[in-house]
């Protein structure tokens, strides 16, 4: 039987490989407020291809162009204050929070609904679509993989009104930088409805100061001061 100071000597020797360990496994902290760098307008391939658009799709997605060259943009929902969906939501030009908890992964916009990401969860398979789908996670080493499915096929995957379907499935690689002051985002876009292959396309963010706060936006407020007054 072990004495009570050999014990304590096995202790005092396992207790820095304990912690090392789980310094080893500990995961990078994206918690912060975060702001897209080069903001575009249109989601870009990583291949530097156009985007594979099935013939449908590009006739929709032209249309979209044309009536937004003449000051038209009726197909864009955001402008009536409805959510804008994924990926786009996470490539416009205005900063958004982050908060990473045991969890999940939760992404706040202004004035928008929240993103959640739930981990080690698996998808819904027979659930009603969403403006903003379902999100589960998983950490793949230091990067967080988040995928995404079960969205309504009435928003846009950019600024420029790039169509989906309800089809869509996003997978999404959130990797910090060493520096812990960029992040970069890998967004796979698969949606057999819509586009003839998955495609990638790429977002680099920058980390806000600590001090910094998402400034408040109220659209109700555009629609409100434009609506007749009695």
């Amino acid at each position: 039987m072990k004495t009570l100071s050999a014990i304590a000597c096995a202790l005092t020797l396992a207790l820095p490989m304990l912690a090392g360990a789980g310094a080893a496994h500990a995961r990078p902290d994206l918690t912060g407020v975060w702001s897209i760098v080069g903001y575009s307008p249109s989601l870009k391939s990583v291949d530097g291809k156009p985007v594979p658009l099935k013939p449908e799709a590009r006739a929709f997605y032209e249309k979209h162009l044309a009536a937004t060259a003449k000051g038209d943009k009726a197909w864009d929902g955001a402008g009536a204050c409805l959510p804008e969906g994924l990926p786009r939501l996470m490539v416009k030009n205005e900063p958004f929070e982050i908060i990473q908890r045991d969890k999940a992964v939760y992404f706040i916009h202004q004035n928008r609904l929240p993103h959640t990401a739930y981990l080690n969860e698996a998808l819904p398979t027979d659930a009603d679509p969403l403006y903003l789908g379902y999100s589960v996670g998983r950490w793949q080493g230091d990067t967080l993989v988040v995928e995404s499915a079960g969205f309504r096929d009435v928003t846009a995957l950019d600024d420029r009104g790039l169509p989906h379907s309800e089809a869509l499935h996003l997978t999404e690689r959130y990797t910090l930088g060493k520096d812990g002051k960029t992040l970069s985002v890998s967004t796979t876009i698969d949606d057999p409805n819509t586009f003839t292959r998955p495609w990638t396309a790429k977002a680099t963010y920058s980390r806000k100061p600590a001090s910094f706060e998402i400034p408040e936006e109220v659209c109700a407020e555009r629609l409100y001061s434009t609506a007749p007054k009695r």
